[in-house]
């Protein structure tokens, strides 16, 4: 070993040796700013086609534009009767958003994409830090890639911005790992705060590895460890709860009831619709009775495979193999002290937030949705990136080389698997894969006879693996998107799965589940309607359920009350809270959702309304739809 590597390198009294990351080099930063550039573009092709994407959150977005009220609480109309069903924070920065750019597509979307581009961005950076520039490019690919990343780049959905708070927040805790010093790991705290206020306690998923590399990797005493660990909680609670107790200490008449929750308390919607309803199936659920049985399977499909199986397969499955042996690989390496300290910090976290994100999607309820599964992408980025580390290192025993092949081919056969999902896929290109991935798997178990043929055989393996999900992102990309659960991918080959089920909704096949996760566009009869209705009037008209209000106040620009929130289940408002404002002017017109009133679940309170309302005023038909005109009472009534 030469004087200088000497310099760099030195071994701990733990076994670990520690090396000074090693400079960037200019065809690094070269090819990572093409890279990402090339992404962006992939990202922003035919963006606006996708519309209002999730028209929930874009009316929400728009109602913050109207008062700080609505701003501040998350308010889905605003006339502030109902809130979304999470906090506001990615809200806010769409709002910023749209300030600029105007409430369209580009402006509720072009936020999403400089989040994911930014996520990718930072994965790249924690891995080179670390680790030589192929495995950290490896990894920004295999996120950037992975569909359910693609999807929700282009999508208005909360968890872009949720994913890019978690790797900063593992970032800052591994530099507080790194360099023993409390003020990263105070950092991470605050950072998981603003993931709560991003999407609550999914954003906790890194957590335990954050707590774990900090316990076992900071120079520091063991009480130091464990008061670093409490402060940044004390930051990360704080910083948690200090949203949602603004929200319950608020007078109920001067802010929005809280949607999604049973008694009007954002705390109760953190640990009850949000938190452990998510993980804790209940047999009484009501939105389990949104899908139909067929659809839904006999019993849970929560265990081990569900990650990969037809509902979920091509969102997150094409890697989910190699992410698997890759973590086998790097315990190992990381206990036998292949890795360096500062490698073994980041190998660690990567495969403890993978092996726990991994479980706690594989196991919760059924209120699993299949877009939770982009919490998984950077852990698993992470983990491949590393994984193609060793791999490119090669095995240096005969043992050795037998097990990479065994985990080549087990790869590969998992990953062909999701060719036959979609029908978009086609199937030569998927045994074609197949068939020269498994000669390139027989090829890494021979010892090669030139390092560079080594070296170039894994740089083609890798290649070969990420066909798949790069195809599969050119077709979640091609197609429209809309509504409450995006998917990507191709449609399902087997009549009964998720993506069959959406394609039918998106046919208005049942039309009620149309209304729930896309929503009905008011007719132009109806919009003129609402856009003419007189300007005393708070709401324009109340109907229901949330994706439908929220289309109609897209489209007239006019505040419209959801009636029981987002699934129409929400005990919000009560009858004789309808009443008041009705009595006081404030909602000019009712519009019946007749399909929707054929939904099992419905709240208590949605269904008096609409009986109260069909009993006391004059309505017509008009585009089709029975409106009901609540400032014209019938003669019985006045």
């Amino acid at each position: 070993m030469s004087e200088s590597t000497a310099s760099r390198t030195r071994r701990q009294p733990t076994g670990f040796a520690v090396r000074s990351p090693t400079p960037v080099a200019r065809w690094e930063k070269v090819t990572i700013a093409v890279f990402l550039l090339s992404t962006a573009f992939f990202y922003l092709w035919k963006l606006d086609q996708n519309g209002w994407a999730n028209a929930f959150y874009s009316a929400a977005v728009q109602s913050g534009e109207h008062g700080f009220t609505a701003f501040f609480f998350g308010s889905s109309d605003w006339g502030n009767s109902v809130t979304v069903d999470k906090p506001p924070l990615s809200l806010w920065v769409m709002g910023l958003s749209v300030r600029l750019l105007g409430l369209n597509s580009w402006g509720l979307l072009v936020p999403q994409v400089i989040i994911t581009l930014s996520s990718t961005l930072l994965i790249f950076v924690l891995t080179r830090r670390y680790f030589p520039a192929v495995a950290a490019l490896i990894a920004a690919m295999v996120f950037a890639f992975t569909p359910i990343t693609v999807l929700l780049a282009r999508y208005n959905n909360p968890d872009p911005l949720m994913v890019l708070l978690m790797i900063a927040a593992l970032y800052a805790g591994i530099r507080a790992s790194e360099t023993g010093k409390l003020k990263p790991l105070i950092l991470a705290g605050g950072l998981l705060a603003l993931g709560f206020l991003t999407k609550q306690l999914q954003a906790f998923l890194v957590l335990p590895a954050i707590a774990m590399v900090f316990l076992l990797f900071a120079r520091l005493s063991w009480r130091k460890r464990f008061l670093g660990l409490a402060l940044a909680g004390c930051v990360m609670a704080a910083g948690s709860m200090a949203w949602p107790l603004a929200v319950d200490l608020t007078p109920v008449q001067s802010r929005p009831f809280v949607g999604g929750s049973t008694s009007n308390s954002m705390i109760e919607l953190t640990l009850g619709y949000n938190g452990i309803d998510r993980v804790v199936q209940h047999a009484d659920d009501p939105s389990l009775s949104l899908i139909p049985q067929e659809f839904r399977g006999m019993g849970t499909d929560a265990g081990f495979f569900r990650l990969i199986n037809l509902n979920y397969g091509q969102e997150i499955g094409w890697l989910l193999m190699p992410a698997l042996l890759s973590c086998m690989a790097i315990t190992w390496a990381v206990a036998t002290r292949r890795f360096e300290r500062n490698e073994a910090i980041l190998s660690s976290a990567a495969v403890v937030w993978f092996v726990t994100t991994y479980l706690v999607l594989s196991f919760m309820s059924q209120g699993f949705h299949s877009y939770y599964s982009s919490s998984l992408a950077p852990p698993l980025a992470l983990c491949v990136g590393i994984g193609a580390r060793l791999l490119l290192s090669g095995a240096k025993t005969a043992l050795g080389r037998i097990l990479t092949t065994a985990a080549l081919v087990a790869s590969f056969i998992f990953a062909n698997a999701m060719w036959k999902i979609g029908e978009g896929y086609p199937e030569w290109l998927g045994t074609a894969v197949l068939f020269a991935g498994l000669l390139l798997a027989a090829a890494s178990g021979v010892r090669p006879p030139w390092p560079w043929l080594g070296r170039s055989t894994v740089a083609v393996t890798i290649g070969a693996l990420l066909i798949g999900p790069v195809f599969c992102s050119f077709l979640t990309v091609g197609s429209p998107q809309s509504g409450s659960n995006p998917l990507s991918g191709g449609i399902s080959r087997n009549p009964n799965t998720l993506s069959r089920f959406l394609d039918g909704v998106r046919k208005q096949e049942p039309a009620w589940a149309y209304g729930i996760a896309i929503g009905n566009n008011p007719g132009q009869a109806i919009l003129e309607k609402l856009q003419n209705a007189p300007s005393r009037c708070t709401w324009a008209a109340a109907t229901y359920p949330a994706q439908t209000a929220a289309r109609f106040q897209l489209a007239s620009n006019r505040p419209i009350m959801p009636l029981g929130g987002f699934a129409a289940v929400d005990p919000s408002p009560t009858l004789n809270k309808f009443r008041d404002w009705v009595a006081a002017g404030q909602i000019c017109y009712l519009v019946e959702q007749p399909e929707q009133l054929k939904v099992p679940g419905n709240s208590q309170e949605l269904t008096a309304i609409q009986n109260w309302v069909a009993a006391t005023f004059h309505s017509d038909v008009t585009d089709g739809t029975t409106v009901y005109d609540l400032g014209n009472p019938l003669e019985s009534s006045r």
